[in-house]
């Protein structure tokens, strides 16, 4: 299920900060968490900033369209998101969910 988008999983939420969250997929487990990470980055136009990896999390920064996001990866329960830091950021959040549902 690694690269593989479903347009289904593409959910967009509020985190506890405030700030919104794009729900990307249920699909993919820890070990294939950095492929999926480049493909998706790959799709929005996006570089990775820097990683931190846990046993069972892993959150690595990211740059898109200027911008400062989290991408993550979370084992319970599994869901991998991409998570605004900003106001800004929160703004790019529909649109990059409509990207992603456009190029599944």
């Amino acid at each position: 299920m690694k690269n593989k988008i479903i347009p289904s999983e593409l959910t967009i939420e509020k985190m506890y900060s405030g700030r919104s969250c794009l729900n990307l997929t249920s699909s993919v487990d820890w070990e294939c968490f950095p492929d999926y990470a480049e493909f998706i980055l790959g799709l929005l136009g996006g570089s990775i900033i820097s990683k931190s990896d846990g046993a069972d999390v892993r959150i690595w920064e990211v740059l898109i369209d200027n911008e400062y996001f989290f991408l993550a990866f979370d084992d319970f329960p599994v869901m991998i998101t991409l998570e605004s830091k900003s106001l800004q950021g929160d703004d790019y959040i529909p649109a990059f969910k409509a990207l992603l549902a456009e190029k599944s």
